[in-house]
């Protein structure tokens, strides 16, 4: 999708292109966004992008058979809020007027820039395309200080592909370790088992209940299966919802836990810590 399908000449753009048949060189002299949309009808009266906006870095120029192609970056640095991106202008010079709007690209939908602070090293560029001819000599004027070499720009884009790499590879465990609870083995035959523990790299966090169907006495295990600890033994609360107290369970050097306590037929427990795993 081109989300620059709005594109136009301005009026004084149109007057300045006249001049060109003449034997006058286009000056493209800088690019700037606008943050507000105006109907598409109105973007050729605009002598300036719609307020709030920001320049832009003109990147140098290429030719593409009979037409120039100008690279254009935005980042984001020294952005204290973000905004809505709606246009991006080209201003040129206009031998008798001075700095001119000479065209105007409306985006079909808004693009958010957001602040630095929000997204450090934000950058996006883009490819706008210009008719040249013989007749009508074409120059980017470009600022040394904010020009980015190719080599330069390859290795920002690396450094963020990297990053947003990382990223992407943390969301996909953040979403793996949402929804993966693995269950307890329930090998005893004591009850009903409801979810069990999610280990984070070596961290082992267990929350896992069961409603007993037969009695238990102290130092009986009550599953298997679970991470085994980096000690020999880790130590779990286990809260007896019958009767409103606490024991403690034991994971053992392979994964078995048991309880430290007798518990009735009937009891509902609940079985919850932390431990580190081997």
């Amino acid at each position: 999708m081109n989300i620059w399908e709005n594109t136009v000449l301005t009026d004084q753009g149109k007057v300045l292109q006249a001049k060109l048949l003449k034997g006058q060189t286009l000056k493209i002299k800088r690019a700037a966004t606008g943050t507000k949309k105006v109907p598409v009808v109105d973007l050729r009266q605009q002598t300036s992008v719609t307020e709030g906006g920001y320049d832009l870095t003109l990147q140098p120029a290429r030719t593409e058979g009979d037409k120039t192609v100008i690279p254009v970056l935005l980042e984001n640095k020294g952005l204290n809020e973000s905004y809505d991106l709606w246009q991006v202008g080209f201003y040129a010079e206009d031998p008798d007027e001075g700095e001119i709007l000479f065209c105007l690209s409306q985006a079909s939908q808004a693009k958010n820039i957001p602040a630095e602070a929000e997204s450090p090293g934000f950058s996006i560029t883009w490819d706008f395309y210009f008719n040249t001819s013989d007749t009508a000599p074409f120059e980017v004027v470009l600022d040394s200080a904010g020009l980015v070499s190719i080599e330069q720009y390859q290795i920002h884009t690396d450094e963020i592909n990297k990053v947003s790499g990382k990223i992407d590879c943390l969301n996909s465990v953040l979403e793996t370790l949402g929804t993966k609870i693995t269950d307890v083995r329930n090998v005893f035959g004591y009850g009903t088992f409801h979810n069990g523990f999610i280990q984070i790299g070596k961290l082992v966090c267990v929350s896992f209940g069961v409603g007993l169907a037969a009695n238990i006495a102290a130092g009986k295990n009550l599953c298997s299966g679970l991470p085994k600890p980096l000690s020999d033994i880790a130590i779990l609360n286990v809260y007896n919802g019958v009767m409103s107290s606490y024991s403690r369970a034991k994971v053992t050097s392979d994964g078995v836990l048991y309880v430290e306590s007798a518990h009735n037929s009937g009891d509902s427990l609940l079985v919850n810590g932390a431990y580190i795993a081997k």
